[in-house]
């Protein structure tokens, strides 16, 4: 199709993941966002990423990034952010395409999260993430992604892991990256867990799916909690009596109450992250290479 002689390109996004399928949550949202054809590529890693941007950007004039995008999926915070870093020394500038990087939804989902949590402690506690005992229970991307954010935000960070066959390696490769320190233990015993959050005035779970990981009792101990969030849309919830559709909702406890944010709170916000990150690289002529911190700079735009 052309108009006065000039093609209309098509809005093409391509979706890149080092895992044999990609997430239709990811491919629904480029199309709601505008892009008109999605290509999914799979199980392409780290060495085949710079040809896929040279093939995408020579292909197309110069500044021409608001109708080539890529996406960078799979489940693992390090190859991502690694091919994003790949992806963007790939460019040669005025041939340029936009990426955006979000491993499992972990890099809009851990940014929805924190921005939730700063606004809700100005909101009702007069009190903000810098500062503070933030404990993080469960590791995995966006446990890890959470950490690195909240560490970013000034708040004391310290990751719970669960089981005892955790690896730390991930950890510290993350945060290495960011130029972060994050204190890791193992709490895999429930006394060990009402132990770790007996002292917290934040407290996150991000582990797997209907696994209930702090019950009332360690809720009644931790005297100084002002928040408690919780990714897990799943029954039961994480937090014994945070409800996923909680979004500072007072949780009663044996030495008062907290203020309790559940999975539909923090995913209105990481939807809206993810929607709204991918418009802006259809808006922009220039390249925009998108990564967690830039999720968290338009997450804090929707808590």
């Amino acid at each position: 199709m052309s108009t006065g002689g000039v093609m209309s390109r098509r809005r093409i996004m391509h979706m890149i993941t080092p895992t044999d399928s990609v997430s239709p949550f990811d491919v629904n949202m480029a199309v709601d966002a505008g892009y008109e054809v999605i290509v999914p590529h799979c199980g392409v890693g780290e060495s085949s990423v710079a040809d896929f941007v040279q093939d995408a950007i020579f292909s197309r004039p110069p500044k021409s990034a608001s109708t080539t995008g890529m996406f960078i999926g799979g489940g693992d915070v390090n190859r991502a952010s690694e091919m994003l870093e790949i992806a963007k020394n790939a460019m040669v500038p005025p041939f340029e395409v936009s990426v955006l990087a979000d491993p499992n939804g972990a890099f809009t989902t851990s940014a929805a999260l924190v921005a939730v949590i700063e606004k809700c402690l100005s909101e009702h506690a007069s009190a903000s993430l810098k500062g503070s005992n933030l404990k993080i229970f469960g590791g995995g991307p966006v446990g890890l992604s959470t950490a690195v954010l909240a560490k970013e935000c000034g708040a004391s960070v310290s990751l719970i892991r669960l089981t005892a066959s955790a690896d730390d390696g991930a950890l510290s490769e993350f945060t290495d990256r960011f130029g972060v320190d994050i204190d890791s233990r193992r709490a895999v015993k429930q006394s060990e867990r009402i132990a770790e959050a007996a002292d917290a005035q934040v407290i996150v779970t991000t582990a797997k799916a209907g696994i209930q990981v702090l019950g009332q009792e360690a809720l009644d101990q931790a005297s100084g909690l002002l928040i408690a969030a919780d990714v897990n849309a799943v029954p039961p919830t994480g937090i014994e009596g945070v409800e996923v559709m909680h979004n500072g909702d007072d949780v009663v406890c044996k030495w008062g109450s907290f203020k309790s944010i559940g999975a539909l709170g923090i995913g209105r916000v990481k939807y809206k992250t993810q929607l709204e990150m991918l418009k802006s690289m259809l808006a922009s002529e220039d390249s925009l290479v998108l990564g967690l911190s830039d999720a968290y700079t338009e997450a804090a735009r929707h808590a």
